[in-house]
């Protein structure tokens, strides 16, 4: 039936182009330059689909008769067995050939019965290969420190510095090179669209990552970033007590602008007059013991003082710093949400 149905089709087809090829020619335009190449391809298809029809049936045939064949044997063997004519024996096992497999179609058979395991092991391969990798490419800086002021400007700066600073620090992981890295993670933006918004909570999520994993001693504000952060109190060690006589040394921090530190950097945008070096007690953090944080204190006051060995500017009056004013209270709320403040007063236990 369904080839009946094709034939059909073919010849419903064929009638309409001899109709149309009777009639007087005609320009022909793309719409029915579009329907006759579909009704040429739809020929095509219902020839081909017929053919395979047939040979499909053909294929059904061979196997209907030779099963056909199959069971009248097995009638005439069983007719015979029962006349006593021949034994079981007498019977012939049927053999089935054994089927040999090609190279390609073992290798098929392989992956199709074990795919599970080979895309299991495929990921574990492949995440161990990303590990070992960034294990191998990561950078590892000897000292590191955050520059927490909202200054844009050092966005782009921060990264020329760490050439100029790394001459002055050790080479704390042997890696056979030094390296001090400023990373520029400001505390907030002046801004209050909603990408300064955006960008102010990642920023706030990387710095209380920072803060738990005790990595980063060295920190750069002012104190209207500290207060935001609520770090401005117990936080910090005494720089007046790690730079005694030092006029420049205060009890947050020390004075960046008692350096050439913007005049190195080629910076004359930022102002320094109010930015701190500050130092973060050592103490246990989440992701490390009070030990190991004593020894990156250790290594980055070791560093600032090489710095200011040759950085530091004598004879500079400068004004004391005034505290900045309390913050709103919506800031509370604001605080609350980020957990900063909890951060800070777990490291300072």
């Amino acid at each position: 039936m369904d080839n009946e149905k094709k034939e059909n089709e073919l010849n419903g087809a064929e009638a309409e182009n001899k109709e149309a090829s009777g009639k007087k020619q005609k320009p022909k335009s793309f719409m029915q330059t579009v329907r006759e190449i579909d009704a040429e391809e739809r020929r095509k298809e219902l020839e081909e689909e017929a053919r395979q029809n047939e040979e499909r049936a053909k294929r059904e045939e061979q196997r209907r008769k030779a099963y056909e064949e199959k069971l009248r044997k097995e009638r005439l063997e069983l007719i015979k067995l029962k006349q006593g004519i021949i034994s079981e024996e007498d019977i012939p096992e049927e053999k089935v050939p054994e089927k040999k497999y090609s190279p390609w179609e073992k290798f098929s058979n392989f992956i199709y019965h074990n795919k599970a395991y080979l895309i299991v092991g495929a990921l574990f391969i492949g995440l161990a290969a990303f590990l070992i990798q960034d294990l191998i490419t990561r950078e590892r800086p000897d000292i590191s420190a955050m520059y927490i002021a909202s200054d844009y400007d050092m966005s782009y700066y921060s990264g020329q510095l760490t050439p100029l600073w790394s001459q002055y620090g050790e080479d704390v992981n042997g890696n056979g090179e030094k390296l001090v890295r400023l990373y520029y993670i400001p505390a907030g933006y002046e801004d209050n669209d909603m990408a300064s918004a955006y960008l102010a909570q990642s920023d706030r999520t990387k710095l209380i990552g920072e803060f738990q994993s005790g990595n980063m001693v060295m920190v750069i504000g002012d104190k209207e970033s500290y207060q935001e952060l609520d770090i401005l109190d117990g936080v910090f060690a005494d720089c007046r007590e790690l730079f005694p006589d030092d006029p420049y040394a205060e009890e947050i921090g020390y004075r960046l602008a008692g350096t050439d530190f913007m005049e190195l950097l080629g910076c004359d945008t930022v102002d320094d007059t109010d930015l701190y070096v500050s130092f973060r007690k050592p103490v246990k953090t989440m992701g490390m013991s009070e030990e190991k944080m004593q020894t990156n204190f250790d290594y980055a006051v070791d560093f600032w003082r090489n710095f200011l060995s040759e950085h530091r500017a004598d004879g500079l009056e400068l004004e004391a710093v005034p505290d900045p004013e309390p913050l709103p209270d919506e800031y509370a709320e604001y605080e609350e949400d980020t957990d900063i403040s909890d951060t800070a007063a777990n490291v300072t236990e």
